[in-house]
């Protein structure tokens, strides 16, 4: 029987992982694995490790790494380990239909600025999951997925990194790309620090911070007041954190919103009308409410601009990256 061949593309996120396969599934996963703390916590899983929400959700229980930090796979020793078990793990889950001799081919997004020992760290973590892998910009993988190879600005706004990257026709060069290191994760760090200079008794968890971002974040002139339950020693109390939270969000975008005006400011001359009324904003921040009118507003003394954020921000780039999968001559690739 002739082998059958997939392609898959794969955003390999600090936060969440998302697949998209030319089968037509897809599927997305926290970018953890969880491995028991003790010989107690391996007798109630009875299995080596936890992978993603199960992890998550069973957190006191494990030693939980998060691999890809800001953005890169991170120094712990058990990094490349992980990263190499979520790529089984979503691969897995969206083929069930492999068999052993199947071939896979699979394109994986990474940050815009990615090191070359980042890039050969990810290509290591593929072996023995998929025959040939193209390593891709993560930003660059946005513009794919939505079709735009003119001149425009994609800002990625992820958990570890934001990555900006203009296109003009053809394939970015390194000064159309820039790799912020702030990202989800600084927020809720920042908003973390912002509560407790406030609310110093207040309990706070990183699962905590994150779905108060994500339920509420904005950085727009005006919201309705935002009051939110928390605990102190186990009581649980109302907190007003609208002005907090606004002024955290700003931290986050101000850095955003000078690195557009940068892109903008260095590209021809000729051409910066035409990138200012084309910024495209992705990834999970691009949920931030007003994050559009933040960065258009940034733009005004450039003569003005336009910004809209994708509307798939959860698949967006793993689409790009399949399409990018299915498209790129075979010289663009990494045998494994």
């Amino acid at each position: 029987m002739m082998p059958n061949t997939f392609h898959v593309g794969i955003d390999l996120g600090t936060s969440r992982t998302s697949i998209t396969t030319s089968t037509g599934k897809r599927f997305t996963s926290r970018t953890c694995v969880g491995y028991p703390k003790d010989v107690i916590a391996q007798k109630r899983f009875n299995k080596p490790y936890l992978l993603g929400d199960e992890a998550l959700e069973n957190r006191l229980a494990l030693d939980l790494i998060w691999p890809l930090s800001q953005g890169v796979i991170s120094d712990n020793p058990k990094a490349l380990e992980a990263t190499h078990l979520v790529l089984k793990h979503v691969i897995e889950t969206v083929l069930p239909e492999y068999r052993k001799g199947d071939l896979i081919y699979a394109a994986i997004g990474v940050p815009a600025q990615a090191s070359i020992n980042n890039k050969k760290a990810i290509i290591e973590a593929s072996k023995n999951i998929v025959n040939k892998v193209l390593i891709v910009s993560e930003p660059f993988s946005v513009a794919y997925s939505i079709d735009r190879f003119d001149e425009c600005l994609i800002v990625d706004i992820g958990a570890g990194t934001t990555d900006l990257c203009r296109m003009h026709g053809a394939m970015p060069e390194a000064e159309d790309q820039l790799t912020l290191n702030i990202g989800g994760n600084f927020l809720d760090d920042t908003l973390r620090q912002a509560l407790l200079a406030k609310y110093p008794n207040v309990q706070l968890s990183a699962q905590i911070l994150r779905r108060i971002k994500e339920k509420y974040g904005y950085v727009s002139e005006k919201s309705d007041p935002i009051v939110v339950s928390l605990t102190e020693q186990g009581i649980p109390k109302e907190y007003e954190i609208t002005d907090i939270l606004r002024e955290c969000c700003l931290q986050l975008t101000d850095p955003i919103s000078k690195a557009v005006q940068n892109l903008v400011g260095s590209f021809d001359p000729d051409f910066q009308a035409r990138l200012r009324h084309n910024v495209i904003i992705a990834g999970g921040g691009s949920r931030l409410k007003g994050i559009d009118i933040a960065i258009e507003n940034s733009l005004k003394a450039y003569g003005g601009g336009e910004a809209t954020c994708v509307q798939d921000a959860e698949y967006c780039g793993s689409i790009g990256a399949l399409k990018m999968c299915l498209e790129m001559p075979e010289n663009y690739w990494q045998q494994l």
